[in-house]
């Protein structure tokens, strides 16, 4: 067994934090083995006017250390996985990975700025052709901004550097990655890690945040990934790796990377790439523009249990037109003032129609939508929205602790008839069924909107819980589970779109 192995980053607080995540995966499997941490400048450390949109380097963050891993001089290089090419160096390969972190994208906005919703121009830091791209299609339907044009400006340094560029800056924001705040706010290994640590945290108080979802807005193959690299020829250093490898985050890097490697890879591309898991859910999304002009737009499923397809056309489904998805009317709610008095809490906003009357919310709280339609309902009524659900639930961890710190309240706006284990609820309205005839005992397929919509029909027609059912992937979906008898006759889909595209005709 090797007595000591020598692991090199670069000399960044960020690289320094994933060497030392690597080296505890290692020490936790090989107690007595002395781990000596070491650092390298890249090229784009020591060139650092050179443009890293150009398409002309590659590597640019990682080559010096993968020559270096090639070389024998070090045993172990780490790195931010979406900086490694896909093959770094002539005889060294990134043979495994640990935990992902999270792989969402992030923009600070500088809270003066949201002073002003009628800006005409909002301009942000980023080097990234793929963050100006996809944010030039979805960011400004997230806004709360009424007409902003969207202006983009590089920026190069270190996150500390660039949080410091931007609040000595006339700009107004930045974008980067969730992952790289995560782990500088949360963990601190030396005295100058505690410094740097503080500095970012003083930088982002003064700073609105919002989290980008992954479904409209993917990222860079590897993103929130540690790649660790050895020497091909140095087979203890590779067995070390493979132990500590986690194998479904590698198989799913690597997917990521020979999907963007399709259209050219690189980071000059203006191409996100992300595969991801929810529950028992694998989803891949996919957004941007090839060198030739191809438009790509994908979010799906790509992995889930085989279903019943019994008769699967669209006459046979409920609902099976507008009409039958208007099951309710609603009753408006006045709670505006138990909204106004909230502090300091989560704020969940259900559906759009939570916010009719445009109630106060606090600058304490942190707002959360459901999905994406509630999220642009609200942005359009002048709310600063920090993240999503993205229909995956309100259990779903929101991953916010190391932006906002532990949340003691989570208040759900939503219909007077809502349950809920995780949060408390605020009704702003009231669901009225509207008990018609509905005609649809011979109906083979279903989908619904909720669990109440659910109990509602199945309490008037109990024997359509024998059929095929379908929701989205999260509340509705174990309730549904929990009132039939047959697990695998209910699946899940990303929306109702989604499950109607599984239909002949």
């Amino acid at each position: 067994m090797l007595k000591k192995i020598k692991i090199v980053s670069r000399a960044s607080h960020l690289a320094r934090v994933q060497a030392y995540k690597v080296g505890a995966k290692i020490h936790n499997m090989y107690p007595t083995m002395d781990i000596e941490y070491c650092s390298k400048k890249s090229e784009g450390d020591i060139n650092p006017n050179q443009s890293i949109a150009s398409g002309e380097v590659t590597g640019l963050f990682t080559h010096n250390i993968s020559n270096a891993i090639s070389d024998g001089e070090y045993d172990i290089g780490v790195h931010s996985w979406k900086d490694v090419p896909l093959k770094p160096s002539k005889n060294s390969t990134i043979f495994g990975t640990i935990e992902r972190g999270d792989m969402r994208d992030m923009l600070f906005i500088k809270k003066k700025s949201i002073d002003d919703l009628k800006k005409e121009t909002l301009s942000i830091f980023t080097s990234s052709p793929r963050r100006k791209y996809i944010s030039e299609i979805i960011l400004r339907d997230l806004l709360p901004f009424q007409k902003a044009k969207l202006s983009f400006h590089d920026i190069r340094g270190n996150i500390e550097t660039r949080l410091k560029k931007l609040n000595e800056s006339n700009f107004d924001g930045l974008i980067i990655a969730k992952t790289a705040i995560d782990r500088l706010l949360s963990s601190q290994y030396t005295k100058d890690d505690q410094d740097s640590s503080k500095k970012i945290k003083t930088y982002i108080d003064d700073l609105k945040w919002m989290i980008l979802p992954l479904s409209c807005f993917p990222t860079a193959p590897g993103q929130g990934a540690i790649g660790i690299e050895a020497n091909n020829s140095n087979d203890k250093v590779i067995k070390i790796i493979n132990q500590i490898n986690n194998k479904k985050v590698f198989q799913m890097v690597q997917d990521e990377k020979s999907k963007l490697n399709i259209y050219g890879g690189g980071c000059h591309q203006k191409i996100g790439v992300s595969n991801w898991i929810v529950n028992d859910l694998e989803l891949e999304s996919i957004q941007g523009i090839t060198d030739e002009g191809l438009s790509l737009n994908s979010y799906k499923i790509i992995s889930k249990k085989k279903e019943y397809s019994i008769n699967y056309n669209r006459s046979n489904s409920f609902p099976s037109n507008e009409n039958e998805k208007k099951l309710f009317s609603r009753e408006h709610i006045d709670s505006s003032r138990v909204i106004k008095e909230l502090r300091g809490s989560v704020v969940y906003i259900s559906r759009k129609n939570v916010l009719r009357g445009t109630p106060h919310i606090d600058e304490s709280n942190i707002i959360w939508t459901s999905g994406l339609k509630a999220w642009k309902a609200a942005a359009k009524k002048g709310y600063w929205v920090n993240g999503t659900s993205d229909s995956f639930g309100e259990n779903m961890d929101f991953d916010i602790d190391a932006l906002a710190g532990k949340i003691s309240k989570k208040v759900k706006l939503t219909h007077l008839e809502n349950e809920s284990t995780e949060m408390d609820i605020v009704p702003t309205y009231k669901l009225i069924f509207s008990d018609k005839k509905l005609n649809i005992q011979e109906r083979t397929h279903f989908y619904w909107m909720s669990s109440f919509a659910f109990d509602c029909i199945t309490q008037k027609y109990p024997e359509i819980k024998n059929k095929i059912h379908g929701c989205g992937p999260g509340k509705t979906y174990d309730h549904i589970l929990k009132n039939i008898s047959n697990p695998d006759k209910v699946s899940k889909y990303l929306s109702i779109e989604d499950w109607e595209s599984n239909f002949d005709s």
